[in-house]
């Protein structure tokens, strides 16, 4: 077992079938409290400055993936449909770039400007700039690009970034896990942050759980639904209608993500025979780790295909999944809009 799966189990115990408790790890209480200070500290030390155009933070309190990145993809669509220019910035994590701030363009390498960002590109065709300091992306966004709107993939407690609105994504599953803070707990800030953000989303139908932890913080549930098939050779990429996929029956499916599992249970929700092959988040693959049978189909998340690109072979395919939101959801974000103005 490595030492993600084990935390895993004790981070998330009623989703893995452990104990409900929360009383997990006690030895690590004095690394939790030392967190929670310098947590504490981080958010007081920083006042930024105010952007000339609205800044939404779209992230989580939880390590790990809780559905941030598709909301943003689809959150890009939905603006640039309704005439705006969109940017979105990420810190790039995985990726080193030469230089900072970063443009991702269709011919990036994920190891310059790390994995979701060039998923967010290549989905959305909308501009992506990566930067540790979120706060250069995001003029350069406006500079090169003359965005008018910001999208953060992630940053909740990246407080050097100014915000305009903030969204929180729980996952409908595993909630806040044990409720306890790093490394004690998945928790980022400790619960009471939701009271403070401007909407919470679970990603999911929220299960008992998450009910009991979040309760009436929580605003709006998105839904996760297939939406096409892509394919990849050196010079593009190729995407299919959901028809025009592997055939129902066995599969490979690869999931280097935050909850593969999530990922798994999709794929035999659409009739496919699961050989499981989880991956830690953000893993890079080597050709060698899938190698398999060459006829049975691999079937991997758009987070974990762009990574192998330059390996690619013909039964390999890439599922996009898009996030579904209601449309008060989408009042909201207007409302926002159109209330702002420029400090």
């Amino acid at each position: 077992m490595s030492l993600e799966d084990w935390l895993n189990k004790r981070w998330y115990p009623a989703a893995s079938g452990g104990e409900d408790s929360g009383h997990q790890l006690p030895l690590l209480a004095p690394l939790e409290v030392a967190f929670r200070h310098g947590s504490r500290w981080r958010k007081q030390r920083n006042k930024p400055a105010p952007l000339p155009v609205p800044v939404i933070v779209v992230g989580n309190i939880t390590v790990g993936g809780a559905g941030k990145t598709p909301l943003v993809a689809e959150l890009g669509r939905w603006l640039q449909e309704r005439g705006r220019k969109p940017g979105i910035i990420s810190r790039g994590y995985g990726g080193r770039a030469k230089h900072y701030p970063y443009n991702v363009t269709a011919q990036s390498h994920p190891l310059e400007s790390g994995d979701e960002p060039l998923m967010l590109h290549l989905m959305t065709g909308l501009p992506v700039m990566v930067a540790p300091k979120r706060l250069e992306a995001a003029e350069a966004l406006i500079e090169q690009h003359d965005c008018d709107v910001i999208l953060s993939d992630d940053g909740l407690q990246h407080y050097a970034l100014w915000r305009s609105m903030e969204i929180c994504v729980v996952d409908g599953q595993r909630g806040l896990g044990n409720g306890h803070l790093l490394p004690r707990g998945p928790l980022r800030e400790s619960v009471d942050r939701l009271d403070s953000v401007d909407m919470v989303v679970a990603n999911g139908q929220p299960n008992e759980l998450v009910l009991s932890q979040c309760g009436e913080k929580l605003d709006f549930t998105m839904e996760l639904e297939p939406a096409l098939w892509h394919q990849f050779n050196l010079d593009q990429t190729s995407s299919l209608k959901l028809e025009s996929g592997p055939q129902i029956g066995p599969c490979h499916a690869v999931a280097g993500i935050g909850n593969p599992q999530r990922f798994f249970n999709a794929l035999r929700e659409a009739g496919y025979t699961v050989s499981e092959m989880p991956f830690p988040d953000h893993h890079q693959y080597s050709a060698q780790e899938l190698q398999l049978d060459g006829i049975t189909p691999v079937i991997m998340t758009m987070k974990d295909a762009v990574k192998c690109r330059d390996f690619w072979q013909s039964h390999w395919w890439a599922l996009e999944a898009r996030a579904q939101l209601p449309e008060s959801f989408y009042q909201r974000i207007h409302q926002h809009l159109e209330s702002f103005e420029p400090a």
